[in-house]
């Protein structure tokens, strides 16, 4: 068994990144971008575009290492179904101690609202990466 990456494994974690950070950024730009064409407020909202791609694709290879290196560490200790259900709480748990505070911080007034979504999909995500990675690991 090789625990070197794979450009395989590279690719895909490059691909995943650039397809949440277009996705989320483009959902952020359309979101804000004005009817009326002030160019003012399409700055902000290609700025807004910016920071949420970024935001997501930094969070999104971060999820990834973090899920494959709970998953490699855990792997001796857990069955399969427990490893798999323990490294998203943990990786989860790992990014939302950051993000959390980071709203906080901005006086986000609906943190539950604003991160419920982002939630439910980080996990089907997580849930969906661990699947394809699992057999690298048992």
């Amino acid at each position: 068994m090789s625990t070197a990456p794979s450009n395989y494994g590279i690719l895909n974690k490059a691909l995943i990144t650039l397809i949440a950070m277009l996705g989320y950024g483009g959902w952020a730009f359309y979101s804000n971008v004005p009817a009326n064409g002030d160019i003012e407020l399409q700055a902000i909202a290609l700025r807004a575009g910016i920071i949420q791609g970024g935001y997501s694709g930094i969070l999104t290879l971060t999820q990834m290492i973090l899920l494959q290196a709970v998953l490699k560490h855990l792997n001796q200790r857990l069955t399969i179904n427990l490893n798999m259900i323990a490294t998203i709480t943990i990786a989860s748990a790992l990014q939302y101690a950051i993000i959390i505070p980071v709203h906080l911080a901005n006086d986000t007034p609906n943190i539950l609202m604003t991160l419920l979504p982002g939630f439910v999909i980080g996990t089907g995500f997580s849930f969906g990466y661990l699947l394809s990675i699992k057999n690298k690991y048992y």
